[in-house]
């Protein structure tokens, strides 16, 4: 009996030991920013921006994969990070095929490091063009034959100096001219924001386009042509479709 105790004991005794010995190795990521936001970028410029991750821990950690949200996102990254190493992985977004507005791109980062093995990063971007047309690039015009159509667009430049000079239809049915719009008021109370977005700044431009009365019922298509005093920019483009049903 005594030497049955005795026994559980060294066992457990044994059990002790080797559980208070010390902790496997092992990688530690620090990554101090996940979220960047680049503000206000002009549509087609290319962001880079590097994401520092910084190994704690006592052992590599290396770097399974990396997964962009979409094509846009080009990522470079080492392998492994040695320990007490800082790398970056950096990514490099082209604004190109993106809308205006506000976006967001996301890119996922696999490693084999505990408590990290899925690291989500993130990039905030406004994009716009350098000449904007509120509310689209884009007329839609509706009509009965022998009654003309008009509708406004309102040019928005935001590169410094650029400058409307002109304008051009591509449809002898449809007609288009431009001219200086009045600065308006706007509300600052933080309620109709829209509105405001719409409401002329200095710079902007009213594009009036107009449909003839003597088109003729169909569907009716037309590009028009804004031309500019920016070398880099010199000229955008605005959509039109017009349809004309019978009286």
């Amino acid at each position: 009996m005594h030497r049955a105790v005795a026994g559980a004991f060294v066992v457990i005794l044994a059990g002790l030991v080797i559980g208070s010995g010390p902790a496997l190795a092992a990688g530690h990521l620090v990554i101090d920013e996940k979220s960047w936001n680049a503000g206000e970028v002009e549509l087609g410029a290319v962001l880079e921006h590097d994401f520092l991750f910084t190994n704690a821990g006592d052992e590599p950690v290396k770097i399974k994969d990396v997964l962009p949200q979409c094509g846009c996102t080009v990522p470079e990254y080492p392998k492994v990070i040695a320990p007490g190493e800082t790398a970056a992985v950096r990514l490099r977004i082209n604004t190109k095929t993106l809308h205006t507005g506000k976006n967001s791109k996301t890119t996922t980062v696999l490693t084999n490091a505990p408590g990290s093995e899925r690291v989500i990063l993130q990039v905030k971007m406004q994009l716009f063009t350098p000449l904007e047309f509120l509310p689209r690039p884009m007329v839609y015009l509706r009509t009965v034959k022998g009654k003309a159509k008009e509708e406004k667009v309102l040019a928005r430049p935001h590169r410094e100096g650029m400058k409307i000079t002109g304008v051009e239809s591509d449809n002898p049915n449809i007609s288009v001219s431009f001219e200086a719009a009045k600065v308006a008021a706007r509300s600052d109370d933080g309620t109709g924001h829209l509105a405001n977005v719409l409401l002329p700044r200095e710079g902007d431009v009213w594009i009036t386009v107009t449909l003839s009365p003597d088109t003729p019922e169909g569907i009716h298509r037309a590009g028009i042509i804004v031309r500019t005093t920016d070398p880099d920019y010199p000229e955008a483009q605005i959509r039109v479709s017009a349809a004309v049903k019978a009286p």
